[in-house]
């Protein structure tokens, strides 16, 4: 007997709404993902034709544990991971020099994070906190070894302190490596022919992940060694003798070990991952051990004695570290951006080809947000609540405390330029906003009004509220479409004002610095910049209630699991520290499942949303003789309309028709102009669903149908009638 497998979408959905049978037992799988029939001895077990009901619930790897909401603070690596998966088709060399760059992009993430740490402990705390004159040490027991007794020398101080970012990184590297053994080791049986989607390793990219966490690892720890080597080498070489020479050698081999890193990425026989060279493992290990040597060596450099140091100010080189890596961060996307116009492969795309460095711009800022936001509140909690840019230090190259004043905090010049973009990002937003709903809503109301008046002929005329209830819902819908514009007029402005204060920042000038002291001015641009340092922080800290929150209520829990679910769909060769690709198990899974039921009498894979894009997967990556007994049906889904625009290399025409053909041509497709998500699909049997069913009122009921919208597709009988086309193609 022929059976329909139903794979649900975003959001983790029950196997028993899936089903809509009360009463279930799991037949393979395990707690976080598993399959479902309905029992026996309790009803019927069968669906549309004469089909067994089975559903595969894979909810729990991205929305099940509480715990998975905290990976939210990590977003910037998830959406670096992302960009990689963004380019449109190109040439051979042109999508080499892309991923090479999307991977160097991703590796400065990993030092914007680390610096971000780097800047909390050994900067405000080590650096600037305990420093002598400065009272914010004062009281705080937990910071009296770092003021007096052996830890008290500045060097010996950072040397402590450099321990912070290090439990970061490792706390990283940890978090990755579990995460493969839960979710990327599920290897396919057998191996399949064809490249992209199809090609036999797609998802099986554990050797390659684990190569990348390793430079990434040793780039993390490679940064806090150069901060602390260059500071300590800065010092020491006005002392000639053998410290002078020692902070040379170390900071120079840390800059070698940086250098390699950058380099390691961007070699085809280290990142290559069906056929790595023979020394890449080797190599990738070597480079992780070195970074460890290094940062022994540096960390008995610093402890090494030294006479009476002076600590003023912030940490030397730290703020130009900030700022240069926030720079070559523009001059990466800017060259990506390059890259692919000149590929030319962006007709049809979403953006015009250009989403990799945009979404690569969106993770930008949210990184550099989360650092000032963390920076400035550390800093407004040691300093007692000072005011982190002050007017009255305008024009004067920064907040220097007046004369008899108590020494302030002083995070980089180039978080205040964070702070103050944040603003900007509201306001560009918002007048996005306004515009999308001013001029744009109109607009689309009158073409959702023609789809309404084609479905309901002469019924708006009876009832206006009911037929603008109907438009209001595709109104929506086809805001989708209208996406790019909108991020357009919002991302242009602010990439050139991200350009512009990059050279401000360079050249050590902030917000403040551009007003004379005093004037109202000066007074306008430090109350923009300042409210940006809480409007950035109370923006990190949402992140990390929400997180919380998601302990207790699964609603949250849910919507956490949406993010997840789109984000961390595509394997981890981006960015080897982001959330763990789910897919990786998954799709192998529906694979091992799907074939077994299709090589006994058939099977119909059932995917809804995101789950006709992980059936569409799993068919790619079936043997050829299993094929035969297997038939999709999707609906709500997002391959022709979302997919095919955002990852055109992936998923194109030539992709969806190999997935029609591997079918042989049994692929129903259902939409509605109401669905915000799903459309038409390429190489599918295509059947737009009317939505609402009725307009009125109908016979036994008092309200009438309800607009559905992206659910409720499987109680719509145009579901029932394609399961049983199928049902019945397969058992002929």
């Amino acid at each position: 007997m022929v059976t329909e497998l139903r794979v649900h979408g975003v959001s983790g959905a029950s196997a028993g709404s899936m089903l809509d049978r009360p009463l279930l037992h799991q037949v393979a799988g395990d707690h976080e993902a598993g399959f479902w029939r309905p029992r026996p001895e309790y009803g019927n077990t069968t669906g549309p034709g004469g089909a067994l009901l089975e559903a595969y619930r894979w909810g729990n790897l991205t929305a099940g544990a509480a715990a998975r909401a905290l990976w939210l603070l990590l977003s910037p690596f998830m959406l670096a991971n992302v960009v990689i998966w963004l380019r449109p088709p190109a040439g051979p060399r042109a999508a080499v020099i892309t991923r090479a760059l999307c991977r160097v992009f991703g590796l400065s993430i990993t030092g914007t994070f680390v610096l971000s740490i780097v800047g909390v402990s050994m900067d405000l705390v080590a650096w600037q906190c305990a420093g002598p004159g400065n009272p914010c040490a004062a009281g705080r027991s937990w910071l009296a070894f770092l003021t007096a007794g052996f830890f008290a020398p500045p060097g010996r101080r950072l040397a402590v302190l450099a321990l912070v970012p290090v439990l970061a990184v490792a706390l990283l590297w940890w978090l990755a490596r579990t995460t493969w053994a839960r979710y990327e080791r599920y290897p396919l049986s057998e191996r399949t022919d064809g490249d992209g989607l199809a090609a036999a390793g797609f998802w099986a990219g554990g050797a390659l992940v684990g190569r990348l966490r390793s430079i990434h690892v040793a780039f993390g720890l490679g940064t806090v060694t150069a901060v602390l080597a260059a500071v300590l080498a800065a010092h020491d070489r006005a002392r000639p003798g053998l410290l002078a020479v020692g902070g040379v050698a170390l900071t120079l081999a840390t800059g070698v070990l940086l250098a390699a890193c950058l380099v390691a990425v961007c070699l085809p026989g280290m990142v290559s991952r069906d056929r790595p060279a023979r020394w890449a493992e080797g190599a990738a290990r070597g480079v992780r051990i070195a970074a460890l040597v290094l940062l022994a060596l540096t960390l008995g450099y610093a402890l090494a004695g030294r006479g009476p140091w002076v600590t003023t100010g912030g940490l030397p080189g730290y703020g130009s570290a900030v700022t240069i890596l926030f720079a070559a961060q523009i001059v990466l996307l800017a060259a990506l951006g390059v890259v692919v116009v000149a590929g030319r492969g962006g007709r049809g795309a979403m953006l015009g080809g250009l989403a990799a460095p945009v979404l690569a711009s969106i993770a930008l800022g949210m990184a550099a947000a989360f650092t000032a936001g963390l920076s400035y509140r550390v800093a407004d909690f040691l300093d007692r609540g000072d005011v982190p840019s002050s007017a009255g230090a305008a024009g004067s190259g920064g907040a220097s405390p007046a004369a008899g004043a108590q020494p302030a905090l002083e995070p980089p010049a180039a978080y205040e330029w964070t702070a103050f973009g944040a603003v900007l990002m509201l306001v560009a937003v918002a007048a996005v906003v306004l515009v999308a709903r001013w001029r744009l809503r109109p607009r689309l109301r009158a073409q959702a009004g023609a789809v309404t008046d084609a479905d309901f002929p002469g019924d708006r005329a009876r009832d206006p509220a009911r037929a603008s209830a109907i438009d209001e819902a595709i109104a929506d819908a086809r805001l989708t479409e209208h996406l790019e514009p909108l991020l357009m007029w919002a991302y242009v402005p602010l990439a050139v004002a991200a350009v512009v204060v990059t050279g401000f920042a360079l050249a050590g000038v902030g917000p403040v610095d551009l007003a004379d002291s005093g004037t109202r001015a000066a007074t306008v641009l430090s109350f923009l910049t300042n409210l940006g340092t809480y409007v950035i922080g109370l923006a990190a800290l949402g992140l990390i209630v929400v997180g919380l929150l998601a302990y207790r209520y699964l609603g949250i829990r849910r919507i956490v699991g949406v993010l997840w679910d789109l984000g961390t769909f595509w394997p981890r060769l981006g960015h080897p520290l982001a959330p763990p690709c789910y897919a990786e198990r998954v799709v192998p899974e529906l694979v091992t499942r799907a074939s077994r039921l299709a090589e006994a009498d058939g099977v119909v894979l059932s995917g809804h949303s995101q789950g006709s894009v992980l059936v569409a997967a799993a068919v790619l990556q079936m043997p050829p003789r299993a094929r035969a007994g297997v038939a999709l049906v999707t609906y709500g889904s997002p391959l022709g309309r979302l997919y095919a625009r955002l990852f055109p290399a992936y998923v194109n025409p030539a992709v969806l028709a190999a997935v029609a053909d591997a079918v042989g041509g049994r692929w129903r497709n259902l939409w509605r102009d109401t669905d915000p998500i799903g459309g038409p699909v390429d190489g599918a049997d295509n059947v737009r669903l009317r939505d609402p069913v009725a307009f009125d009122v109908q016979s036994g009921d008092t309200v009438p149908p309800r607009i559905h919208g992206h659910s409720g597709y499987q109680g719509h009988p145009a579901f029932a009638e394609a399961v049983t086309d199928l049902v019945r193609r397969l058992s002929a």
